[in-house]
């Protein structure tokens, strides 16, 4: 008699490939017991989303923000098998067997008349044939005692179950994964796949599974595994072992490789056993993060070779500050903790100023130093002068900046920096020519002559702001915004760049800022009923013996409520205290040293000393910055920079 599926089709609920990954949440918190849904396109099965996919994938970074509001499509599994009810046991496991490995998942799509009956678990479907094959071999054995005649049968009915039992053995030594299942003693059962072999390099049957692990984890999290399992082989409850297996690791180092792994309890008649599924992703994250290498190189040497100057000052101005900057502000101040700040704040900014420029090497050790640097502020009672002292000493600048210079060196060969295809003409002697025109020269001609001089020595501030936009719409789209090219307009008013260069140096902040916590993703500004592309805008104005400069964005603006409560949560203010503060008192709280509304410290923000740094800076040139919102319609940073003669 052959077997059909039929009896192992499990219900399950099906969605719209339109409906939002939110829509999706809210179904899998009330509904805890389900592993999985089908997506359907009308009444065709497209796609497959299990709850344990779904939750990894928006738990990463940004994934909560990139899937809720959006289509299902994006974030199921669209290689999917179906096949009919009828199909018989045998059959099912040289389909499920013949699956590459990137279509490797838990449910198989059941159809009747084309359309969905339900779905089987391949775990499940595994387990069964076990139990199918222990069935057998029992009537076997009865019927050997009974139909001592019927040769012929026996064969052929042996022979189907070596076909059953050949299926679960080739999917599991050729599904490019590692199964096996150990009971409550821990010890690994003698069956399990090929793979696991390559895995952990020598045979497990028999061996503690903690014992396996426990090279590759700390003695800490082998004893939370170990909690874990003793709680899931004590504790009758499906529900509850699912909570228990959600705490144990989903990803591991064994011998050298990243392995993902799924945990599944396994309840037979006879005893309870647990799961593994190990799958060796060290091939795919070799991959991945060369191809982020690649492209990020590529971006470095493209505005390498744009901002040749810029990329220069930039490594020899790190290279000072350690050698003889960092000493200076130790030297000449007493208090502990306003030189450790200082220091804090200045590698905060190179760090931008190298993010700038895509030196993402550079970058991401500033950002090392800076956890230092941080750990040192909180623990400020334990940190003396020679701590600092020390650690300044221990910071080799030309190590920093190396990885980022062999890259531009083989690119673009070595001393690139040297050369120089320039005709270098002095400032002093463009003040000589300067003078000589004013006194050779009279009315249009002597007008018209100055400002080309004054064009080679002085920046455009229009030019000095568009120089930021590559790299603010590189940031936005690292965390799936989008943002159209800088719209700049007003008076084209020219300084001399190296006497405003910290100040210029600070204003990346001002664009951190608005891409991290202003402009929204594209999903949110369409549904505010705004344009997917974030605009960000700059107006020059020429006022007497200074400029105004406003920077501002058409994003969510700020919520003064947040503002508040984190100035609360953070012990700046008390309730009290803060209760009577106006709308713009509140707003001066966004410029305090280390102040930030974001909850975890990341490469773009999280510090808090970004705004405190541009005020710091325009406040040094005698200059001011104030800001303006509304919530859901715009931010605006308003600077009045005084003309430095």
């Amino acid at each position: 008699m052959r077997e059909t599926i039929a009896k192992l089709v499990q219900d399950v609920s099906i969605f719209s490939i339109e409906v939002k990954g939110n829509v999706v949440h809210e179904y899998f918190e009330a509904n805890k017991e389900v592993e999985g849904i089908v997506i359907a396109d009308v009444d065709k099965p497209v796609g497959l989303l299990m709850r344990t996919d779904f939750y990894q994938k928006v738990g990463r970074q940004f994934g909560y923000s990139l899937y809720m509001n959006r289509n299902i499509q994006l974030i199921m599994k669209s290689h999917i098998v179906c096949v009919d009810i009828s199909c018989d046991m045998a059959k099912i496991g040289f389909i499920a067997m013949n699956r590459s490995k990137d279509d490797l998942y838990d449910f198989i799509v059941v159809l009747e008349d084309d359309k969905c009956a339900g779905v089987v678990s391949i775990r499940e479907l595994l387990i069964e044939m076990s139990k199918t094959k222990e069935r057998e071999i029992e009537l076997l054995s009865k019927q050997q005692l009974i139909l001592k005649k019927a040769n012929e049968v026996e064969k052929i009915h042996s022979m189907e179950i070596e076909q059953k039992n050949s299926s679960i053995k080739n999917l599991l030594n050729n599904a490019g994964q590692g199964f096996l299942l150990f009971g409550k003693d821990l010890n690994i059962y003698p069956e399990y796949s090929r793979e696991c072999i390559e895995i952990f390099g020598k045979k497990i049957e028999n061996k503690n599974i903690l014992d396996m692990l426990a090279l590759s984890m700390e003695d800490e999290n082998i004893q939370i595994m170990r909690d874990v399992f003793s709680n899931v082989f004590n504790e009758p409850s499906k529900a509850k072992n699912k909570i228990y297996l959600s705490v144990l690791p989903q990803i591991i180092k064994i011998n050298k490789k990243s392995i993902e792994i799924q945990w599944k309890v396994i309840n037979n008649l006879s005893q309870k056993s647990i799961m593994i599924i190990l799958t060796d992703i060290t091939e795919k994250e070799i991959l991945e993060n060369k191809n982020i290498e690649e492209k990020n190189n590529v971006k470095l040497i493209i505005e390498t070779i744009k901002h040749k100057e810029e990329v220069n000052s930039a490594f020899e101005n790190l290279k000072n500050f350690f050698t003889d900057g960092a000493y200076e502000i130790i030297n000449g101040c007493n208090d502990k903790k306003q030189i450790l700040y200082e220091i804090y704040r200045i590698v905060h900014t190179m760090k931008g100023d190298f993010a700038l420029y895509s030196l993402h090497n550079t970058s991401k050790r500033l950002h090392k130093l800076e956890d230092i640097l941080s750990v040192m502020l909180d623990n400020m009672e334990n940190v003396n002068i020679y701590d600092i002292v020390e650690l300044v000493k221990n910071v080799n600048g030309d190590k920093i900046i190396s990885k980022d210079i062999k890259t531009i060196d083989s690119s673009l060969g070595d001393g690139y920096f040297e050369k120089d295809d320039l005709i270098a003409v002095s400032e002093e002697r463009l003040n000589d020519i300067e003078e000589e025109i004013k006194r050779k020269y009279q009315g249009k001609d002597q007008k018209d002559m100055l400002v080309i001089i004054n064009n080679l020595k002085f920046t455009n501030v229009k030019h000095i702001i568009g120089s930021y936009n590559d790299y603010t719409k590189s940031m936005a789209e690292k965390l799936d915004k989008v943002i159209d090219d800088f719209k700049i307009y007003g008076d084209d008013v020219y300084i001399d760049k190296k006497r405003y260069t910290k100040f210029i140096r600070s204003l990346i902040h001002i664009f951190k800022n608005i891409v991290d916590h202003g402009i929204e993703e594209p999903d949110a500004r369409v549904c505010a009923g705004k344009a997917e592309y974030g605009e960000i805008s700059c107006y020059i104005e020429k006022a007497e013996g200074k400029f105004i400069m406003n920077i501002s964005d058409d994003g969510n603006g700020i919520d003064y409520e947040i503002i508040r409560e984190k100035a609360i949560e953070k012990g700046i203010y008390s309730r009290n205290e803060i209760d009577i503060f106006t709308q713009e008192e509140i707003l001066e709280i966004i410029f305090m040293d280390k102040f930030s509304t974001k909850n975890q410290v990341s490469m773009l923000s999280g510090r808090g000393v970004g705004l405190a740094a541009v005020r710091g800076e325009i406040e040094n040139i005698g200059g001011t910055v104030k800001m303006y919102t509304q919530k859901g319609k715009f931010t605006r940073f308003e600077f009045v920079v005084p003309m430095i003669e």
